[in-house]
């Protein structure tokens, strides 16, 4: 049961046909919406989880992440753990330079909170010696003075909160955030350091109505069932601490309204958020008692700002201006929303040909991904690739598919619905929703998700008399390959 109530929209003065209208455009801009939640006045006006996502999946969040980090360094502020003004190097001298630069000695956690530590590029923050990197990367810019995104300085951040508390960033966390807003199922990617620091600025996951918790304890400045948890904070965390329009990364639009402590300012007055890769925001609007939250796995995150600045914000009316209820079925059009799978005729005689045929790599010392690496999407963390698919076979079976592969001698199987939609399978501990439909006389298509992932896989089978080759392409299209998993291919053959 969701700790919001669900209402209609007009009962919290949002008319439903803003609620459609958005979810419209998103359709029509081709963006992929894995869910959704709109509360105002407290209440839950809107939900919508689009099939095969449920409200219980665990979704990476990426950079959401990094404003969870910074609210451990308020409360660690708050209880006199730390000074905003504290320098790093006093937190880290057995990491620090011998002979440390003027810039380095003035970078403080204000720098790292506001994106201002001076670097000019990040760090690779998956090696042991990350942090011993960054306190030896170069300080080019006078600290406070240039705004750079820098995940590797959230990371910083989580990591001060285990070196001055012994805990790691969620085991901090636990008390004073988590356990009172009832998020119970958060998880986060750990790094290679001696501390095992939390990746705060990149690798949590939580569920979509954990993720508006979260944004509602923001909403109200740290206050939680009328208990202040944390105060002042948000004061800091969603003021303009740093000039983010016209810096080195061409920031427009919905991020060229400046940066906060971890959090970016939006366009309404007072507005806020946090912000994840591909789509995973926590929008907060204070003038109109208002979060949206959303998951997501799209590149066009400003086309996704735009649609709800568009269609769903300008249906926020003032309070006791609605009087009436819509007499769209809303509940329907939310609950009936869905990734579209693979449609396509049947191909039976093919089916019929290759259905128990078995086939394994044509050479068996080539180089082949492991399941888990082919399948694998954006916001997955150490993916096995110890291992190698050896064998795989198809089967055509009471309107479904049935893919069965050997992967370092352990046999998994996944079922792929046939019909458009998606069918689930539970390898393990995940579940994998798929779905597939032939291309072409002899070429298959299947799309695969892990579904605690950002994005899937899809696979083209091409079966040529003896031969099977296979393609493989990520469900997202990107520039930046952001968590993406490098997968390699082998030609298989049938089995003699």
């Amino acid at each position: 049961m969701s700790y919001f109530k669900r209402v209609k929209p007009e009962s919290v003065d949002i008319r439903a046909e803003g609620i459609v209208s958005f979810l419209d455009a998103v359709k029509k801009n081709g963006l992929e919406l894995h869910s959704m939640m709109v509360i105002r006045h407290g209440k839950c006006a809107a939900a919508a989880w689009f099939d095969p996502y449920k409200p219980e999946t665990l979704h990476p969040i990426y950079s959401f992440s990094k404003s969870l980090t910074a609210t451990a360094i308020g409360f660690a502020w708050q209880e006199g753990i730390l000074s905003l003004d504290e320098k790093v190097i006093d937190i880290f001298p057995e990491h620090s330079p011998q002979d440390p630069s003027d810039y380095l000695k003035e970078m403080t956690l204000h720098h790292l909170l506001c994106m201002s530590c001076g670097h000019e590029i990040g760090i690779d923050f998956e090696k042991p010696d990350w942090i011993s990197d960054f306190l030896h990367h170069p300080v080019l810019h006078k600290p406070g003075t240039y705004y750079r995104y820098n995940t590797a300085g959230t990371n910083m951040l989580s990591a001060v909160i285990t070196k001055k508390t012994g805990l790691s960033l969620l085991e901090y966390l636990q008390p004073r955030l988590l356990e009172p807003l009832g998020i119970d199922k958060i998880t986060c990617h750990r790094l290679k350091d001696s501390m095992h620091t939390c990746a705060g600025g990149n690798g949590m996951q939580l569920t979509t109505e954990e993720m508006a918790k979260f944004a509602y304890f923001m909403l109200h400045d740290g206050e939680w069932e009328g208990k202040k948890l944390l105060s002042g904070w948000y004061e800091k965390a969603a003021a303009k601490q740093i000039e983010t329009a016209g810096d080195a990364e061409g920031h427009v639009k919905e991020w060229a309204n400046g940066y906060g402590y971890q959090c970016w300012l939006g366009s309404l007055p007072g507005s806020f958020r946090a912000d994840g890769a591909y789509g995973q925001f926590g929008f907060v609007f204070p003038t109109l008692d208002l979060i949206v939250v959303t998951t997501a796995s799209t590149e066009q995150t400003q086309t996704l700002v735009d649609c709800m600045y568009d269609h769903l914000i300008p249906a926020v009316c003032p309070d006791g201006s609605l009087k009436e209820a819509s007499d769209i079925n809303l509940e329907a059009i939310l609950d009936g929303q869905k990734i579209p799978g693979i449609l396509s005729c049947r191909n039976p005689e093919i089916e019929k040909e290759i259905s128990g045929r078995v086939y394994q790599l044509a050479d068996a010392g080539a180089p082949m991904s492991s399941f888990e690496k082919l399948v694998g999407g954006a916001g997955l963390f150490d993916l096995p690739d110890d291992t190698s698919m050896e064998t795989m076979c198809f089967s055509f079976e009471n309107g479904q598919l049935f893919w069965k592969v050997t992967d370092g001698g352990e046999e998994k199987q996944v079922v792929c619905a046939l019909d458009g939609s998606f069918a689930v399978s539970r390898i393990g501990a995940y579940s994998y929703a798929a779905s597939a439909g032939w291309r072409s006389l002899h070429a298959l298509e299947m799309e695969i998700r892990r579904v605690d992932a950002i994005s899937g896989v899809r696979l083209i089978f091409r079966f040529d008399e003896d031969k099977l080759t296979i393609e493989a392409d990520e469900t997202l299209i990107t520039f930046s390959g952001l968590g993406m998993n490098e997968k390699h291919l082998a030609e298989f053959c049938i089995r003699s």
